[in-house]
């Protein structure tokens, strides 16, 4: 079963609302399954204030957006709404007692023209813009090929970004897990084709003829260098995981555990002290 995370955050931009939508997360594993309680819990940087991201701390090198112009050209439907461009997906005319505007989303952004009184700009995956294939350019900046959207990492195929304004904020997929472009998640890593799949595990193979390969089951296995990873294999496959932070994988009864109760990983993390440890990024 798969667990779906996902976070919203409206943000004004030039008088308006944009509704941003966060990463989505699948976590495998339910309760009694094999990654019930075995994932480092994924924690999202905070979301930043709704003020307009062009007052923020854009990057230096991020022009400024395109300043409305009159559209002499463009009949309203309506003396009040906002209605899409007929080639442009990301351009659309805002219209007030009967006066065209011609305006332009965020550079990755289109308009969404199910509502004509909602004047929203969102990512291209959750509109379709049918024959409104033009685009303005590219706008680039570091790890953003556009300044609004989600991108994987150039070479690391377990990190992502969320792109605002220009704003790469990174994020991590649980272990075990890569990001999916297709589909915007986190997913098992050896579904993903740009992973490299002896990389994930370290090398480690699941042994064949085992209980893995029946249907059902799985087995754990305990990394043989580090004490808070461990593999699982489900169907002959192995899938890296980890412990949560403050824990490691205790190889007598298959779970993860305090160090204290695991031989030769009590100094696992140093001199900090786990539980404290635990609670205090848990308030974070």
């Amino acid at each position: 079963m798969l667990f779906t995370f996902v976070f919203t955050l409206l943000v004004t931009i030039s008088g308006f609302q944009c509704q941003r939508q966060g990463p989505q997360f699948n976590f495998p594993g339910n309760n009694g399954s094999p990654g019930s309680q075995n994932f480092q819990p994924f924690s999202p940087p905070a979301a930043p204030a709704s003020t307009p991201r062009e007052q923020n701390s854009a990057p230096a090198n991020v022009p400024a957006p395109p300043r409305p112009i009159p559209a002499v050209n463009f009949v309203c439907p309506e003396k009040t709404g906002f209605f899409p461009h007929s080639k442009s997906c990301d351009k659309y005319y805002a219209c007030e007692n009967g006066t065209a505007t011609l305006k332009t989303c965020g550079n990755g952004l289109v308009f969404d023209d199910a509502d004509y009184m909602r004047e929203n700009c969102a990512y291209p995956f959750s509109v379709d813009c049918g024959q409104r294939t033009d685009m303005e350019p590219p706008i680039s900046t570091p790890n953003c090929p556009r300044l609004y959207g989600i991108f994987p990492h150039s070479t690391n195929c377990k990190v992502f970004y969320s792109c605002w304004n220009g704003e790469a904020n990174r994020y991590d997929c649980p272990p075990g897990l890569a990001y999916d472009d297709e589909q915007r998640v986190c997913v098992w890593a050896d579904l993903v084709n740009r992973c490299d799949k002896a990389t994930l595990t370290d090398g480690f193979v699941c042994a064949e003829g085992g209980e893995s390969d029946q249907p059902g089951h799985y087995t754990r296995h305990p990394h043989p260098t580090d004490c808070r990873k461990f593999y699982v294999c489900i169907d002959g496959v192995a899938r890296a995981y980890g412990c949560s932070f403050g824990t490691v994988f205790n190889t007598d009864t298959l779970q993860c555990d305090e160090p204290e109760n695991v031989q030769g990983c009590e100094k696992y993390y140093g001199d900090i002290d786990p539980k404290t440890a635990k609670k205090l990024k848990g308030q974070n």
